[in-house]
């Protein structure tokens, strides 16, 4: 059985509902390399022979600026970062990728695979951009991360600051409007990976 992870349940929301989701096993993680770390360990001990690969998925933030909403990256191809919290702006990625020389940014790949060498399981990131270099999230990262956790606890917060700014909802509708696509993007994605017969392009790093 493969084994597909993703931060949380809107990231795999279009993969679910494919069939080839049904072929696989689908851990949400949580958001963060510690909830992550131990999401994963649990998950590899959870049945009695562990899975035969690893698909660490979901969302991340290019860093790269010729990377556009959709792109799908993986380890083996892009040079991946994890990152303590969301970069929720332009000037915070360009920072980071200035710092780490990175072309994608997400928060729970590097501590998956880390989980799955120490275990001896194949593991390989897959995941699509669901945010550019250049784009400002319009949300600050602390509420970002809590509507990921806990939206209907963050809710109210969030229509209190876009109600005030028109800037900031601006930037977030266009950010719900690209994390659509980048979840249809990866549906697809994942869909051909899943079907697709092993190859040197799956051999995991």
């Amino acid at each position: 059985m493969i084994l597909v992870t993703f931060a949380v349940p809107f990231e795999s929301a279009a993969f679910r509902k494919t069939p080839a989701s049904r072929s696989v096993r689908i851990v949400h993680t949580g958001v963060g390399a510690d909830r992550a770390r131990v999401a994963a360990e649990l998950a590899l001990c959870a049945e009695a022979e562990p899975p035969s690969q690893v698909i660490v998925s979901g969302f991340a933030g290019a860093l790269d600026p010729d990377l556009e909403i959709g792109a799908i990256v993986r380890d083996h191809t892009h040079r991946f970062s994890q990152a303590p919290e969301v970069l929720a702006t332009a000037a915070a990625k360009a920072a980071w990728r200035a710092e780490t020389r990175a072309d994608v940014v997400d928060m729970e790949t590097a501590a998956i695979l880390e989980v799955c060498a120490a275990a001896g399981v194949p593991a390989m990131a897959l995941r699509v951009i669901s945010d550019r270099a250049d784009d400002d999230l319009g949300v600050p990262p602390d509420l970002l991360e809590d509507l990921a956790r806990q939206p209907l606890l963050a809710g109210p917060r969030l229509l209190a600051m876009l109600a005030r700014d028109k800037a900031r909802r601006r930037a977030f509708l266009r950010l719900v409007k690209d994390c659509k696509q980048a979840q249809r993007a990866l549906a697809d994605a994942l869909t051909r990976e899943l079907a697709a017969e092993p190859s040197d392009d799956r051999v995991p790093r």
